[in-house]
């Protein structure tokens, strides 16, 4: 019973946190997006004002070419997590499938329930 429990606990620790609504999930998403060339579904998980969307899709079009390049996205681990009710911070490393590693920390804001990234 015990085994059960626990095999239980794991898996539903792994769903809560690969969430697409959850702070870590919102980031692997982003980054899957751009791996997958669909930067205006990208932007859309970013805070930014209306004015801005087409500033934002314009750089994220430069550096999905280069992520394209190399080859997209192989894997994404989260190294840190701290989450508020409002605010969270994500520090997370990316693999690309030419074998760079990117590093970066992402600061999230909850807007109507949906985590956004800043």
């Amino acid at each position: 019973m015990k085994k059960i429990l626990y095999v239980v606990s794991l898996v539903a620790l792994c769903v809560s946190c690969s969430s697409k609504n959850s702070p870590a999930g919102v980031v692997e998403e982003c980054w899957k997006r751009l791996s997958d060339g669909k930067v205006r579904e990208a932007v859309e998980l970013m805070d930014v004002e209306e004015s801005e969307v087409a500033l934002y899709r314009e750089i994220f079009e430069e550096q999905c070419g280069e992520l394209l390049e190399a080859g997209g996205m192989t894997d994404f681990e989260v190294l840190s997590l701290s989450e508020g009710e409002t605010d969270a911070t994500v520090e997370a490393v990316v693999t690309l499938r030419n074998g760079q590693y990117i590093g970066a920390t992402y600061t999230l804001v909850k807007r109507d329930k949906q985590w956004l990234i800043e």
